[in-house]
Formats: structure tokens, sequence, C-alpha cells
């Protein structure tokens, strides 16, 4: 099989979910030796370009798991498999402008004219459905994904004081404004010996969430954490506090379970999907919720053990390999 695949965000220098999403996949697929032909690039001319080489390539496939540019101008003249992780640029909170009118210009057309559509959760696959009804439904599959982060041997001894760890491009949909408020409201002992962590680079509409990190005791913004470190990071925190509003998937939810360390997340979208029963669960809305349930994880050992066993468990449901045999399942059915 040969499969032409937009690489582009697998070698991006400081990769976040998609980037992270299209690494892993291409890895596995190069594991597994299959023929991948990759087009890495910038600007629009790339886009151009791109579709009359893998027009020329006589390939199988021409699989995008980030853009749907080139699947539109490629149409049907070739095999196209999208990848859809979320649907945020068709709500109207706030997101980025530019992909925002892409997507919304775009995506109801490659709906009609790919011919696999690949969802990273079913809580993403019901909204894909719910938003655009008139869809293939025959053509999706849900493939999940995997865990990024590989728990390892600590290169440090952790001396400083607990911490929370919040990971994520610092927007209002990560919602880390609320996560700040929640931690001002907890007791004062249990605030001045533990610290918040922010890791994430900046986003949009996201003044007011740097403002409000400054100006808080114990809240430290890190800015983007490289994946080498982010292992470090996380494997040292007391919990994982990723409470977003909205989620196509939640790579740190999986990564946290993963390594072991325990979760509080959002008790909706795909969040709940992924974690189940091994994570705490709030009503991401409520800042007396999350306050809540970060006192209770950090004043109970007991719990937060459970939870660290719990998520390591549910976490070997989830992998790369999995997500690529789901895949390529789905390709031979019709090749």
């Amino acid at each position: 099989m040969r499969i032409a695949m937009d690489t582009r965000e697998a070698h991006s220098t400081n990769p976040t979910g998609k980037g992270l999403f299209t690494k892993n996949i291409l890895l596995e697929l190069q594991r597994r030796k299959i023929l991948t032909e990759e087009y890495s690039g910038k600007g629009w001319r790339w886009h151009l370009e791109t579709s009359q080489m893998v027009l020329q390539s006589k390939c199988d496939l021409y699989l995008s798991p980030t853009s749907f540019i080139v699947p539109w101008l490629l149409g049907k003249k070739v095999p196209v498999a999208i990848v859809i992780h979320d649907l945020i640029a068709f709500e109207r909170s706030p997101h980025n402008r530019k992909a925002k009118l892409i997507e919304r210009l775009l995506l109801p057309q490659v709906l009609t004219t790919a011919k696999y559509i690949f969802c990273v959760s079913e809580a993403t696959k019901n909204e894909l459905i719910e938003k655009f009804p008139a869809v293939d439904r025959s053509k999706i599959s849900v493939i999940y994904e995997g865990p990024t982060l590989v728990k390892r041997e600590s290169k440090n001894k952790q001396t400083n004081k607990p911490y929370i760890l919040s990971i994520g491009t610092l927007s209002p949909r990560k919602n880390q404004y609320r996560l700040i408020e929640a931690f001002t409201k907890l007791p004062l002992d249990l605030q001045s010996k533990t610290k918040l962590l922010l890791a994430g680079s900046r986003g949009w509409h996201d003044e007011e969430i740097v403002d409000r990190a400054k100006h808080t005791p114990n809240v430290e913004w890190l800015g983007y954490v490289a994946e080498s470190e982010m292992t470090e990071l996380l494997m040292h925190a007391t919990l994982l506090a990723y409470p977003s509003l909205k989620e196509g998937f939640g790579l740190p939810v999986l990564d946290a379970m993963a390594i072991g360390i325990p979760v509080l997340t959002s008790n909706g979208s795909s969040m709940k999907e992924i974690a189940g029963e091994a994570a705490m669960l709030v009503d991401p809305t409520s800042v007396e919720e999350i306050a809540t349930a970060l006192e209770t994880m950090l004043t109970d050992e007991n719990l937060r053990s459970a939870l660290s066993a719990k998520g390591r468990e549910r976490s070997v449901l989830f992998s790369w390999k999995r997500t690529v045999d789901v895949m390529l399942q789905e390709l031979k059915k019709s090749m």
C-alpha cells in the first residue's frame, strides 16, 4: 500500500495535539514498513504543488491528518482520508480565526468527497453527525489515539513543593482561568504548600489567563514545554488538572493515566469517554466544583493511589498500534 501523507505537523519544532497525532501515526506506519510519501512545507503554494504531486504519484491514498485544503483540491481524483480531531471551528467559542474560516469553508465539501473519515473519539463522531446530518456514516470510523509520553527513570530528585499540573495552549476553551480561580478557593494552608503549574504556549483570547497567572500566588505559567521535559514534569506532578470545556480527544488525560498520575478532568465531551471511571470528573463551568475536587484529591492520598492504578489499567486500551490497525482495516475494506 502506498500512502501519501501530509506530515507538516509531525516535523513541527513545538508540536501540540495534532502534531503529536501526526508524528505518532507516521512513526507507526514507518515501523510497519508501509510505504509513505511525505509531503511537508508552508504556504498556499505548497497546497497547490502537493495536490499536483499526489495526482502524479500513483498513490493508493492521500492521508490528511490535520488539514482540509489538499483534500478539497483533490476532490475525488484520488482516494482521500481525513481526520476529524474536533469541530471547535463550528462553535461560537473563541478560536483561531484563520483556522475557523478555512474549516468552515472547506469541511462541508470535503465530507462529501473524502472516501474515509476518521474521528478521534465517539464524542467527535457524534458531534460530526449532529452538525452534518447528511454525511455518509458508512465512511466514518473512530480510531482514538495513543499515549505520547513514556514513563522512564527520573533524572531529577523532586524536592520542591507538591504541584498541580495543567497542560494545554492558553485559551478560554482549555479553561485555565477557572482553574486558577478554583485554586484560589483552596484553604490557605493548602494553597501555601501547593503550586499550580500551567504548561502551554500562548493561544487566543488568553490575556486574562496570563494576567491572572502572573498575579496569583503559587501559580506559574511555564510557557511551551518540550516533549522531553514534559514527561519529567508530569511524572512529578501530584495530579493533572484538565477541566477543558471541550475536547476532541484530550491527549494529556491519556498521557497522565499511562504514567500513573491521578487525573481531574471534565465530565463532558471526549474526556469522560477517554477517562471512564479512572479520573475525578467535574463540571468544567463550576469553579466551586473544580475547587472541591482539587482539595479532595490533594488531601486524600488513598484516592490518588486508586486513581493512579485505575488510570494505568485504563490507558492500556489505547495505543498508536491500535489506532493504525483500525485505520488500515477500514482502508483495506475497499482496496
